[in-house]
């Protein structure tokens, strides 16, 4: 049997939050991490209708790059997600994300899902459908849910009643996760709490 690196944890408890219009994605789970001061867990589910996605994933083709494509998708967009959370690490000051794969417009290490030392790190997965496509990959800053609508939508009421997309977070205690980034590389440790 292969020694992996293993930490025991728990669920403390469990986390509802309803996003707001124009809530950036990826922003908002940070948000709501660093209220409820959560330092490990689980993105147990997002489900929700967005204006636009971004997300990496690999390319179609192999065009000598850093093996990802950064793909922003336009809505309106069906989405589910999950993912895990734990703590950004980058305690050596000099070591910053590489152009190549930090587009314009994002915090930090934000490519990475943390926007820089001790902060909410979110590793989400995300499967975005339109009416033509559908994509999965790694949920990226400038995802961004419907904005209000101009007019109110006759069935859902949509634009005068409070937006229904809701994220479900798993807060656990017992195990910090480190997504670290150093000048070895980039690398997830698990620290017994």
């Amino acid at each position: 049997m292969k020694d992996r690196q293993t930490c025991s944890g728990k669920f403390e408890e469990i986390i509802y939050a309803r996003l707001e219009p124009g809530d950036d994605l990826l922003r908002a789970l940070w948000e709501i991490c660093k209220k409820h001061d959560v330092k490990t867990g689980i993105l147990l589910d997002a489900t929700g209708s967005m204006h636009n996605v971004i997300v990496q994933r690999f390319p179609h083709q192999d065009h000598g790059g850093a093996g990802i494509d950064v793909v922003n998708i336009p809505g309106p967009l069906e989405v589910s997600a999950h993912g895990i959370i734990g703590m950004g690490w980058a305690p050596d000051k000099s070591v910053t994300p590489p152009s190549v794969v930090a587009p314009p417009g994002v915090t930090g290490f934000g490519f990475g899902g943390f926007a820089g030392h001790e902060a909410p790190y979110c590793h989400v997965h995300i499967t975005v459908s339109s009416a033509s496509q559908t994509v999965c990959g790694h949920l990226m800053e400038g995802s961004l849910l419907h904005g209000i609508p101009k007019e109110v939508d006759p069935i859902t009421r949509r634009g005068e009643v409070p937006e229904h997309f809701t994220v479900a977070i798993a807060k656990v205690s017992g195990v910090v996760l480190r997504a670290t980034w150093d000048k070895t590389g980039y690398y997830h440790e698990l620290v017994p709490a």
